[in-house]
């Protein structure tokens, strides 16, 4: 069976075709070798989907409809030290299905995250390599724990290793949080018996989060 290619077009949708950025025509062309007339899937990045037919950098639509958001994940990380390693996380997340990726501000953390424009090429090419409906939400900015939506579990070594009842796993930076850095009586978790990297151990969370 051909592979499909699958693309993420923006809203709104207001005419019967889809204009593709440049970018997005190269890859279909150059890369995929996709021709005019073959079968396309697409979305808005908000839960409506649809196939249609490959035009002239565009897509002509077809039938369309909507797919709800399978889960509301959220996770809480602090940003990983380079941009590469930070990129590895918001792919795979967005891949999983996170709805929300919050970068929170830690004592111990790099503080630096990449700009709005490369994290959203980084979503937006996850989004259409798994084939999802829903961009995954987040930003540049760093946000504290007074902006995290609860509840939510604190990922840490010595935590127990059940399973949380949280929507929100909260990930901290290389060294760990300061002592009193963590807001008291929050619960925690163990996501494995070994000391992992800050990327591994918000995909991991997620991933458990999901199953």
């Amino acid at each position: 069976m051909a592979h499909i290619p699958h693309l993420v077009v923006t809203a709104p949708w207001d005419s019967p075709s889809l204009q593709l950025s440049m970018m997005q025509w190269r890859h279909l062309t150059k890369v995929l070798r996709a021709s005019q007339g073959d079968r396309v899937t697409y979305t808005d990045g908000l839960g409506t989907t649809g196939e249609g037919r490959l035009g002239n950098q565009v897509v002509e639509r077809g039938e369309e409809g909507f797919r709800e958001r399978e889960t509301e994940i959220v996770v809480a990380s602090a940003p990983p030290a380079s941009k590469e390693r930070q990129r590895y996380l918001v792919e795979k997340l967005a891949e999983l299905g996170v709805a929300r990726l919050i970068w929170l501000d830690t004592r111990h953390g790099k503080q630096r995250v990449a700009s709005s424009s490369k994290v959203f090429s980084w979503v937006l090419a996850a989004t259409e390599q798994s084939r999802g409906a829903w961009l995954m939400e987040t930003g540049p900015e760093l946000l504290t724990w007074e902006d995290l939506p609860a509840p939510y579990v604190v990922a840490t070594p010595a935590g127990p290793p059940g399973p949380p009842n949280a929507r929100t796993v909260v990930i901290g930076p290389e060294g760990g949080f300061a002592p009193d850095e963590v807001p008291p009586e929050s619960p925690t978790w163990s996501l494995a018996p070994t000391i992992l990297r800050v990327e591994t151990a918000a995909v991991v969370a997620a991933a458990r989060l999901l199953a």
